[in-house]
C-alpha cells in the first residue's frame, strides 16, 4: 500500500484542492493570448485601444481607476504589513515510500552535511515467480533520476550491507537513523553519471532471501516482515554527490529500482552429472566450447516491497539573517499581525504574501548543483498540530505559488486568510509554509528575513478600493 497524501508518492496522483483561491486582476497574458490567436486582429486592436484609454485617464487623474467608466469614485490603495512574527520550525517529514530515495554523502557549505543511506527490501509475492532456486544469481538494479545534488563530475562509492534492524517505510522520517549491520556485507559499487546499475548480491544473502521466498508456512509473510531487515546502501564519506533512486515511472514503461533473479541450468546435467555421453568431446553444436557451461533459463524481476532513506543532516551553518527552509525538515510558521481596526473599513480585494529568495550565499559555491525549489505551499491550522509534518503531508494546501522563470520572488495570494483575520473569528489561525512537495528529492531555499532591506523583507501587500 502507499500512503495517501498530497505529496508525490508512488501510485498517487496529486489531488486538486477546491480550496485554492485566486483574485485575478489585469494581466498582460490576456493580451498575449489574444494576439496569438489567428484571426483575432479586431479584438487585438480593441484591446490596445482600451489600454491606451486607461493610461490616458490615469495621467489625467493620478490614483484613480476606471474614471469615466464607473462611478468615478473608486481608487486603489495599498497597505504594506512587514512580517516579523515568524519562526522556523524543525519538523521532520516522511522519508519512506516516496517517489525517490536520496542516496549519498555531501558536505554543503550553505545547507550542512547530508548523509543518506538508502533502505531497500525485496518483495516475496509469488506473482513474480513461483519459486526461486539456490544457485540463482540475484542482482540489485538501481535506476537513478537525472536530478542530483552536489558536484556534477564526481564519482561516488557505496557499500551494501544488511540493515541492522527491522524498519517500515511508512514510519521512516528524516533525521531518524536506522542501524546498519556492518558485519554482513552484500556488495559494493561506484556510480558517476550512469542512469542504471546492476550489482550482484552475495551468495549468502541471496540464499537467505530465496529461503524466505520459497517458504510454505501459512505465516510466511509475517515471518519475512519480522526477520528479514533488507539492505542498507551506505555512501563513502569521501563522496561529493547525492543521487536519487527512482521508484515510480516518470513515463509509461520506465524502469524503476528493484531486483533481478537470473536462473541457470547445467546443459549437460544428468543424474550422474556426466552429460549424455554421446556428445562427449563433440564441439560441433556447442558454440561456447564448454560441456559444463551454464545455459540461461530466464530473468525474473522482483519488485521492492519497501524502501526509504535513513537521512541525517549535520553541521548546518547558523544564520539569523535569512530564513532557511528544507523540503525535508523545515516549516515557516507565520503569525499575521494586522492593523485590524484600520483595515476593517476598507474594501479589500487582494492580499499577497511576498517572500524573496536570497541566491547570494549559494552563488558563492558555483561548482555545486542543487535541485531548484520553485514552489511554496501554505497550510492553515488552528494553533499548531501535534504532528505538524504529518498534517502537512496528508492535507491539501490552502494556498500555493509557483516561481516564474528568472524570478526570485514568491507572491502568494492569501486574500481569504486576511479577510478571515479581519472579519472572522479566526485570530488563532496561522500560516505554515513549506517548499516543494515531499517526493524524496532534497530541496533547500534561503529567503531574506525581517532584517533585510525594506523592499525585500517578508511582507503582506493588501490592496483595497474606495
Amino acid at each position: 500500500m502507499y500512503r495517501k497524501n498530497l505529496h508525490s508518492t508512488t501510485g498517487i496522483s496529486p489531488v486538486k484542492s477546491n480550496q485554492l483561491n485566486y483574485s485575478n486582476f489585469f494581466s498582460f497574458s490576456a493580451y498575449d493570448r489574444i494576439i496569438s490567436q489567428k484571426g483575432n486582429r479586431p479584438s487585438a486592436v480593441a484591446f490596445l485601444l482600451l489600454i491606451t484609454a486607461l493610461l490616458f485617464l490615469g495621467c489625467e487623474s493620478p490614483g484613480s481607476v476606471g474614471e469615466g467608466i464607473g462611478t468615478g469614485e473608486e481608487s486603489v490603495e495599498t497597505t504594506n504589513v512587514i512580517v516579523d512574527s515568524y519562526s522556523v520550525l524543525k519538523e521532520n517529514s516522511y522519508s519512506g515510500r516516496l517517489q525517490y530515495t536520496a542516496l549519498g554523502h555531501f558536505e554543503d557549505p550553505v545547507f550542512g552535511t547530508i548523509n543518506s543511506v538508502a533502505l531497500l527490501k525485496p518483495d516475496i509475492s509469488r506473482a513474480q515467480a513461483d519459486t526461486l532456486k539456490h544457485g540463482d544469481k540475484m542482482y540489485l538494479r538501481l535506476i537513478f533520476s537525472s536530478s542530483f545534488y552536489g558536484n556534477e563530475n564526481s564519482t561516488s562509492s557505496f557499500e551494501i550491507f544488511e540493515a541492522g534492524e527491522i524498519w517500515r517505510g511508512t514510519q521512516l522520517r528524516y533525521n531518524n537513523q536506522v542501524s546498519v549491520n556492518y558485519s554482513s556485507k552484500v556488495g559494493e559499487f561506484q556510480v558517476a553519471d550512469e542512469d542504471t546499475l546492476e550489482i550482484e548480491m552475495s551468495r549468502e544473502w541471496s540464499d537467505r532471501f530465496i529461503d524466505f521466498y520459497n517458504e510454505s508456512a501459512s505465516n510466511r509473510d509475517s515471518l519475512y516482515i519480522r526477520n528479514f531487515p533488507g539492505l542498507a546502501i551506505v555512501p563513502s564519506e569521501n563522496n561529493q554527490k547525492i543521487h536519487f533512486l527512482k521508484h515510480a515511472e516518470e513515463e509509461e514503461g520506465d524502469l524503476v529500482t528493484g531486483f533481478l533473479v537470473e536462473s541457470f541450468t547445467d546443459s549437460d546435467d544428468d543424474e550422474n552429472g556426466n552429460g549424455n555421453g554421446e556428445d562427449n568431446g563433440d564441439d560441433n553444436d556447442n558454440d561456447d566450447n564448454g560441456d559444463d557451461e551454464e545455459d540461461e533459463e530466464g530473468i525474473e524481476t522482483i519488485r521492492l516491497r519497501d524502501w526509504g532513506a535513513s537521512f541525517i543532516r549535520t553541521d548546518e551553518p547558523e544564520t539569523e539573517e535569512n530564513i532557511i527552509l528544507h523540503s525535508t525538515e523545515r516549516v515557516l510558521k507565520i503569525e499575521t499581525d494586522l492593523p485590524v481596526q484600520d483595515l476593517r473599513n476598507k474594501n479589500i480585494v487582494n492580499a499577497q504574501l511576498i517572500l524573496t529568495k536570497d541566491e547570494n550565499s549559494q552563488s558563492q559555491s558555483p561548482g555545486i548543483i542543487r535541485p531548484g525549489a520553485d514552489l511554496v505551499r501554505i497550510n492553515v491550522f488552528n494553533g499548531q498540530p501535534r504532528d505538524l509534518m504529518a498534517e502537512i503531508f496528508t492535507v491539501d494546501p490552502v494556498f500555493f505559488a509557483v516561481l516564474e522563470d528568472n524570478q526570485d520572488t514568491f507572491k502568494i495570494d492569501i486574500t481569504d486568510h486576511i479577510l478571515d483575520k479581519i472579519h472572522g473569528d479566526t485570530a488563532d489561525r496561522n500560516l505554515f509554509l513549506t517548499i516543494q512537495n515531499v517526493d524524496g528529492i532534497i530541496y533547500s531555499s534561503s529567503f531574506i528575513g525581517s532584517d533585510g532591506p525594506d523592499n525585500l523583507k517578508p511582507r503582506i501587500v493588501i490592496t483595497s478600493v474606495r
